[in-house]
């Protein structure tokens, strides 16, 4: 460019005006320079932007059809300004969050409605994730921020990754509404007794899985017989169906209620622990914001 955003605010300041002076305290700045200014513009366009009498300034033919490209751009320039600035507050941008179905705990989503509420120039995209998986799909910046739910402690692996525990919830019983074992407050592992499984597929998440089952024999339930799902809402779906019961975490009563009763589980030696995980190089303005509304305790993974 031969001329700059300054040159064209000094033309334009003149061309309203019709008068150095008063452009120029307009512009608070000394009248010399503002000439200057408007020459320094002329020469490098190679064109008489104005008519200079000793009486009055006015616009030459090509000063008048200059003006109109010049207001553009310098609105266009604000403009431009003003995204940069919402960029900066994470106002605008992109975040693509990453969540396992069965991180369904309030936190997530509280934090995401809130965040919709607060950004709503900003495009939020949600993919289900594995249950298996932890971290990858950060590392492979397939998404920005992934919520997460496992069994016990989350290790997530190396340290170039963040996390924040957001909730840890027990297990219940998801029974059919009309069951007996929906009229007690709660209910003991060994009391279930050969009643019938529904249980994700171990091809699902093996360590949900294998957790769940070494829990059921630690507590005396050994089911009569187990019905395999690939999915949760299928999962809820049977036992509303009256073919068995599920072991679920307490806030999976937030994604189906109709048809089903959520009984406490009295001994579960297992917890599920929600967390949100990023990477700790995303300096993302959006990232930044939207981690601000999440509660919790932030950690270096393990």
């Amino acid at each position: 460019m031969k001329f700059d955003l300054r040159h064209l605010e000094a033309f334009v300041a003149v061309a309203d005006e019709l008068h150095f002076g008063r452009a120029a305290a307009r512009l608070r700045i000394a009248q010399p320079a503002l000439s200057q200014q408007i020459l320094r513009l002329e020469a490098a366009l190679g064109v008489d932007l104005l008519v200079r009498e000793r009486r009055r300034t006015a616009l030459s033919p090509v000063g008048e059809l200059f003006l109109v490209e010049a207001r553009r751009t310098l609105e266009q320039a604000r403009a431009t300004e003003v995204i940069a600035e919402r960029a900066r507050r994470g106002h605008v941008g992109r975040l693509r969050v990453g969540y396992h179905p069965t991180a369904s705990s309030q936190p997530f989503l509280t934090a995401l409605a809130a965040f919709e509420r607060e950004a709503p120039d900003v495009e939020l995209s949600l993919r289900e994730l594995p249950m298996g998986v932890l971290g990858q799909p950060l590392r492979d910046d397939v998404v920005d921020v992934a919520f997460l739910s496992t069994l016990g402690a989350v290790d997530c692996g190396p340290t170039e990754l963040r996390m924040r525990t957001l909730s840890t919830e027990p297990f219940v019983v998801a029974t059919p509404a009309g069951d007996a074992l929906a009229s007690g407050s709660d209910v003991a592992l060994a009391a279930l007794g050969e009643r019938t499984l529904v249980l994700l597929e171990r091809t699902v998440c093996e360590y949900w899985h294998d957790d769940l089952v070494a829990m059921c024999g630690r507590g005396g339930y050994a089911p009569g017989a187990v019905r395999y799902t690939g999915e949760l809402g299928t999962q809820l779906t049977l036992v509303a169906a009256g073919l068995g019961i599920a072991l679920v975490q307490e806030s999976t009563r937030l994604l189906r209620s109709d048809g089903l009763a959520y009984v406490p589980l009295a001994d579960a030696d297992r917890t599920v622990v929600s967390a949100a995980m990023w990477r700790a190089d995303d300096t993302s303005p959006v990232l930044a914001r939207f981690l601000e509304l999440l509660p919790g305790r932030e950690a270096t993974s393990n």
